[in-house]
């Protein structure tokens, strides 16, 4: 074949004839062509789309990703044809034959998931969690020894794990944190109080947010909690790799790390190459290479998106610009004015801020992203998942070790407890017989129920499907009914059919009744009246309230608190604690019990509230006649004068300061958290000096010394055992470490936010492992061997 200079082809024939077609010849030759293959591919794709109207299924062909092809391309894009064949030659079948009994293919969950595109409501799938009520309790029927499957199952409840990596998927249960800092931090009989506000108060100013689970992290540390039930407590014994750490990795919405050096399958296709082009991959330690267990819950797509929408249109990967832009169409700014938008500059409008949102482009797939390594939101290349589709879904059946629903909660909380809460004990005879602890009530509880109201549901969104998501969902669907079975976990007892129990529920799951028949109900933080510490619940167990942590009050940062022997947590300034000025008793110093009669103190109270100590300072600096006692406040250094403090006129008392550290306590609506503040300028206590605040970094001398900020994916990636824990007061850093020299510590944790200092020895260097979650954002670590 040869081209001459007049645009004109030869084809040369077998016997060198020679047929010359001009360039208008063969252009018609084209468009015939493409005509012939358009057909082929539309009965093709045609074929894949069969629907049977009577059974409401689809079949699904070689070509079934096409299906799955948005109806308008927008930014979307598909496997390729290579990547299709390799996708439906793919045989999903579980590492774990204990969760995944069955050969299920890619084209069994596509089929499925185009069923459910048939069938599916177009309202919002209720969460069980919000329609339990208060009188009775959650009950997981297959924790317990006398279960009739108990043979069956002791060979399929794999060993306790000794990491859990989850798997965060925004808008698909924060709640489900409850259960796993309670799997480290909780015992048989010492457990720790899930019922905490979920709002996390910032220490540097009134601001809060909602965070439950730096809430529950701040309030019960792990190196005083998790570490001391998970890390063997053995100064003679050196720790190896194989530490068990519990929860690893964060808490945040990080994607599954994948180990791509040997992932030759996936590193060579384009959609890798483009990804690792834009550098939206992020390399570390490789869950599934390190045998980590991975836990992860999961929701119906297009709820999910529903939820994100209405959490400030989370979507978590995009930058501020991308994410200015989603904002942009899919605010509704007017509410008397009908909202459109145009997505990607296409001719097609759409009508609701809903539509808009969902419709971004990189808003669809996150499920399917985070299996495959990449954020939630596709902030690079703005696609819809379906390049990710074939590694999620190998994800989900040869590496996930547990799925969870939100759409079965409760189940979910049961089978995790029954696949990872087996213990093991000898009898009487010294056999050995399995056992499981009673999750604990809180569990079952949806700590951030929105109460948003909410004008849109799933029917707004038009016929929109997340198609990659969708296919990820039936997947996670199949795998979560292999793993609870025939026969469900959980059920939800009154307490009148526990009274009248005949089955020996109750006594199986430790609920005692005394003679009277009447279930001993044990009582939590708050109806006990506590704050921090440990107590009696009442029922034989002992209840974890937890540390008090700065930050409750509106109160500077330069204050500090302490848990009280009763369980209370006091604020003070801690110059005066050292010279004997807060804590009042017959011992006192003679000019303390001097001011404490003209300021008119309670006899019965045995410490100073900031406002007396602000009262105190006030009298000093602009009473001419105060007295000598006042003056050696203003001499000593412990006040500073200014003006006239406005807390002075806000009544406040002790049990407003009280108030502020209930464990239940928000931080918006505490009456001290937004009116004790005290200005630069106004006459005030001299406490410590001003600490880190959020925006500040390591000073150049304590980054020499080797302090590091900790993060959950930090470099500074060191474990050992914890053997002691000192409040410290003014000296922060220099004093922790100063502490932890003399203690002989190998590694000291200073943890800002509750100005405690932990110490541990026998530390080890994790390297490429993940770090132990302990996220409170004010957390450093200094390496002293």
């Amino acid at each position: 074949m040869s081209a001459n200079n007049n645009n004109n082809l030869a084809v040369v024939g077998e016997n060198n004839t020679t047929l010359r077609l001009s360039g208008s010849s063969i252009r018609l030759i084209l468009i015939l062509l493409a005509i012939i293959l358009f057909g082929m591919f539309s009965m093709i794709h045609t074929h894949s789309k069969l629907i049977e109207n009577d059974g409401r299924t689809m079949a699904v062909s070689d070509n079934s990703l096409q299906s799955f092809a948005p109806p308008t391309r927008e930014k979307f894009s598909l496997l390729d044809r290579r990547q299709q064949k390799e996708l439906q030659r793919w045989p999903a079948t579980s590492k774990n034959s204990t969760l995944v009994r069955e050969k299920i293919t890619t084209r069994d969950i596509l089929q499925r998931a185009a069923q459910q595109q048939q069938s599916r409501q177009q309202s919002v799938v209720s969460d069980e969690r919000h329609t339990q009520k208060a009188n009775g309790m959650h009950i997981c029927t297959c924790l317990h020894p006398d279960n009739t499957s108990q043979q069956t199952q002791q060979t399929k409840i794999p060993p306790k794990p000794k990491r859990i990596r989850w798997l965060h998927i925004p808008k698909t249960g924060t709640s489900f944190i409850s259960t796993l800092w309670s799997y480290t931090s909780s015992t048989t009989n010492r457990y720790i109080d899930l019922n905490v506000n979920s709002h996390s108060c910032s220490m540097f100013d009134n601001t809060s947010y909602s965070m439950y689970d730096f809430v529950l992290m701040k309030r019960y540390p792990w190196e005083m909690y998790g570490a001391l039930n998970m890390i063997p407590n053995n100064t003679k014994k050196m720790l190896s790799v194989d530490i068990p750490l519990g929860l690893v990795g964060g808490t945040q919405h990080a994607a599954l790390a994948h180990d791509l050096e040997n992932d030759e399958s996936y590193i060579n296709t384009p959609h890798y190459q483009r990804v690792k082009h834009s550098k939206m991959i992020r390399k570390w330690g490789s869950e599934i290479s390190n045998n980590i267990t991975i836990a992860s819950f999961f929701r119906q797509p297009e709820d999910r998106i529903l939820s994100a929408y209405y959490d400030g249109r989370h979507s978590n990967g995009f930058t501020p610009e991308i994410y200015k832009g989603l904002v942009d169409a899919s605010y509704q700014r007017n509410p008397t004015t009908k909202h459109s938008c145009k997505i990607d500059n296409s001719n097609k409008t759409y009508h609701n801020p809903l539509e808009c949102f969902a419709r971004y482009p990189g808003i669809a797939g996150c499920m399917t992203r985070m299996l495959s390594g990449e954020t939630c939101a596709d902030g690079i290349l703005q696609e819809n998942g379906i390049e990710n589709l074939q590694m999620a879904l190998d994800v989900i059946l040869n590496h996930l070790d547990f799925v969870g629903l939100m759409e079965e909660w409760n189940e979910s909380i049961c089978q995790f407890h029954r696949l990872f809460g087996g213990k093991k004990k000898n009898d009487d005879s010294g056999e050995a017989t399995l056992y499981w602890d009673t999750p604990l009530q809180g569990e079952f509880s949806n700590v951030h129920k929105s109460t948003k109201q909410k004008i849109f549901t799933t029917k707004h969104l038009n016929g929109f499907e997340d198609y990659a998501d969708r296919a990820v969902y039936e997947a996670v669907k199949y795998k979560f009914n292999q793993m609870v079975g025939t026969n469900k976990c959980h059920r939800y007892m009154t307490w009148d059919e526990l009274r009248n129990d005949k089955e020996g529920i109750a006594e199986r799951h430790g609920i005692k009744l005394d003679k009277d028949g009447n279930i001993c109900k044990p009582k939590s933080c708050v109806e006990l009246g506590k704050q921090c510490g440990e107590w009696s619940d009442g029922c034989g167990k002992t209840v974890i309230c937890g540390m008090c942590n700065v930050g409750r009050t509106g109160l500077p940062s330069t204050w500090r608190v302490q848990c009280s022997e009763e369980g209370q947590c006091i604020d003070y300034c801690s110059p005066w604690k050292q010279k004997g000025y807060w804590f009042l008793s017959d011992d006192s110093p003679p000019e303390m019990k001097e001011v404490i009669t003209v300021i008119n103190k309670p006899t019965d109270q045995t410490y100073l509230t900031p406002v007396d100590a602000i009262l105190i300072c006030d009298k000093a600096c602009n009473e001419s006649s105060s007295s000598s006692s006042f003056q050696h406040f203003i001499d000593a250094g412990l006040c500073k004068c200014g003006t006239t403090p406005k807390i002075l006129n806000k009544n406040f008392t002790i049990q407003d300061f009280s108030k502020a550290h209930d464990l239940t306590t928000m931080c918006g609506t505490n009456k001290v958290r937004n009116g004790a503040f005290l200005l630069e300028n106004e006459t005030q206590p001299i406490c410590c000096p001003p600490g880190l605040t959020q925006k500040s970094a390591l000073t150049k001398e304590l980054k020499g010394k080797g302090w590091v900020r900790l993060f959950s994916m930090g470099s500074f990636n060191k474990e050992g055992e914890y053997f002691d824990h000192v409040r410290i007061e003014c000296g922060a850093f220099q004093e922790c470490e100063q502490v932890a020299r003399e203690k002989k510590a190998e590694m000291a944790v200073f943890d800002l936010f509750n100005s405690m200092c932990y110490l541990a020895r026998n530390v080890i260097d994790l390297k490429d492992w993940y770090t132990v979650t302990k996220d409170n954002q004010y957390r450093h670590a200094i390496d002293l061997r």
